[in-house]
């Protein structure tokens, strides 16, 4: 199959499923991007990713844009088409030409002030492009915040969406067993920003009936609020804030931490579950996590119900109380189900499910699981 993918810049997130899928035998893998990688992310440290067979075309020409956008037969992946100019410009160049496409995404069903007009800007797509595409691969997926519901109730056909996922390369770091001490470790990794909850947290940790050190790794505009509320709470000599650092350094943080912890109001994603499951770590996640997809409570990890301060320090508490995983194993099994050539599988076979004939008024979405 040729396959055509259509992104604003050679996302990390994405590169190691599209790297797999065109060392596939019989697969030719085209990368369309405006540019290699933004400013803001080298300047974080974050490398362009490695492609290996992937034709890359970098900020490429209309002319280019419309011959690739027409490959004969090729399935065209365009990531969002609200304000992501090639994306867009692939998508209009594609139209009428016999090529089959799909939209992927992140969630946004954001809850709050944004949610209506939101709706309303990607209800209008919907209608706009919707008769265009034969499905929707949507990260984030599941749960009552979910971006199935949020696309379905935009107009985008329900069984024509399925769940997806953002991938991270597979940890240099090895899984570490759970260290000899006698406290739980408890990890954040992120912005120290209002949209991740850290004071949710916090005050979640203040209440923990359980010997604990919590580890803030990350800067932000709200660091200085929040050593204030560990001071107010009277863990200031329990909590430790640290800032950034390379994502080795951060992955090693997370597999010599008992838990890691993403509190968010809302993420599309969260890509740190990734990393953390890599390495063996069990994760809490809020519910408005879209990697909260990946957690199967009690075997890897647990959700809840996001902003509920009480639902969070339950949750911590039972990984203090028992949750151990065998962490080498659990390394195995997630790396196995999360890495790239495990993705990328799941991504043909979805499209091949979607472009078969039909027999039946519904075609099943590929689980993640």
């Amino acid at each position: 199959m040729t396959f055509v993918f259509w992104h604003s810049y050679l996302m990390f997130h994405q590169a190691a499923y599209i790297r797999a899928l065109a060392a596939v035998p019989g697969n030719t893998v085209h990368w369309c991007v405006s540019q290699a990688l933004p400013a803001h992310y080298r300047e974080r440290g974050y490398p362009v990713p490695e492609t290996g067979h992937v034709q890359v075309h970098i900020a490429p020409t209309p002319q280019q844009i419309a011959g690739l956008a027409t490959l004969p037969g090729s399935v065209q992946v365009f990531f969002g088409l609200r304000g992501f100019p090639l994306p867009l410009a692939g998508f209009r160049a594609s139209r009428g030409a016999a090529v089959h496409r799909f939209l992927m995404t992140e969630n946004r069903y954001e809850p709050g002030a944004r949610l209506l007009p939101r709706w309303l800007a990607y209800t209008a797509d919907a209608l706009r492009y919707r008769r265009h595409l034969s499905g929707v691969f949507c990260i984030g997926h599941g749960g009552r915040h979910g971006g199935a519901r949020f696309f379905a109730a935009c107009g985008y056909p329900r069984e024509r969406i399925a769940p997806f996922v953002h991938v991270v390369e597979r940890s240099a770091v090895p899984p570490t067993a759970a260290a000899a001490r006698d406290h739980c470790e408890i990890l954040y990794v992120g912005q120290l920003i209002p949209r991740k909850r850290v004071d949710l947290l916090l005050q979640a940790f203040s209440a923990l009936e359980a010997p604990a050190r919590l580890r803030l790794i990350g800067q932000g505009p709200e660091e200085r609020q929040l050593r204030e509320q560990a001071a107010q709470l009277d863990i200031a000599d329990r909590v430790s804030f640290e800032p950034g650092m390379r994502n080795a350094d951060a992955v090693a943080a997370m597999a010599g931490a008992d838990v890691l912890v993403l509190p968010s109001r809302f993420d599309g994603w969260g890509a740190v579950v990734n990393e953390a499951l890599q390495v063996g770590t069990p994760v809490i996640c809020s519910s408005r996590c879209g990697a909260s997809d990946l957690i199967d409570n009690g075997r890897n990890g647990y959700v809840f119900e996001a902003g509920d301060a009480r639902a969070l320090l339950e949750r911590l508490q039972c990984i203090c109380d028992g949750l151990r995983a065998e962490r080498a194993e659990l390394a195995a099994s997630e790396s196995a189900r999360l890495d790239g050539a495990a993705v990328a599988a799941r991504f043909q076979r979805q499209v091949g499910q979607w472009l078969a004939p039909r027999t039946s008024p519904g075609v099943p979405a590929v689980q993640w699981d």
